[in-house]
């Protein structure tokens, strides 16, 4: 498990200082799913702009606007089964889940310096979610299939990577709005 966790810390380890260092600098509708398995356990990792899910990249100010991201908020953390689902054999749980929105501080004032639309909106804010989970099975995942469901339920993902890392590394594109593939 070590070795994984390792393997995908490392694999990880760029996006997030990519991330940290150049949030303003993603591609709207491009996402990014890690999946570390080691026998019975998978950690999932999701990156990606935040206009992507909740169709806008600013904090969320209106009643409205925290609805939305609270929805998918808690879509992701108690209904993950929904977008990324396990064969029942498995009997999979949900162990541990977090949905974030991160924001460049300084690119907001900036952005608020620079509005000049009636709209008031904050044109300009470029925003990411980070999205962790950990899926414990009661069996071991080798071989098993994984249904990819994320495009379905947010339209505006365009290109979705999913990067898996157990006995071996690989990449699989997601092109459809719901997508099988082997473990």
């Amino acid at each position: 498990m070590k070795r994984i966790i390792i393997a995908f810390a490392l694999l990880t380890s760029g996006q997030i200082y990519a991330h940290e260092h150049a949030l303003g600098a993603h591609e709207h509708g491009s996402i990014k799913l890690g999946m570390a398995v080691e026998k019975n356990i998978v950690d999932i990792d999701l990156d990606g702009p935040t206009e992507s899910f909740i169709s806008f990249e600013y904090l969320p100010k209106t009643d409205k606007e925290k609805k939305v991201f609270a929805n998918v908020q808690d879509q992701w953390n108690k209904n993950l089964f929904e977008l990324i689902s396990f064969d029942k054999k498995l009997n999979c749980k949900i162990t541990e889940a977090s949905f974030k929105q991160i924001i460049d501080e300084k690119e907001t004032a900036e952005a608020q310096a620079k509005i000049k639309n009636a709209a008031k909106k904050e044109a300009g804010v470029h925003s990411d979610i980070e999205a962790k989970a950990k899926v414990t099975c009661s069996a071991d995942l080798a071989g098993s299939s994984v249904e990819i469901s994320l495009k379905k339920h947010f339209k505006n993902i365009k290109k979705l990577t999913v990067e898996v890392i157990s006995g071996e590394t690989k990449s699989v594109e997601i092109t459809k709005a719901i997508q099988s593939f082997k473990i």
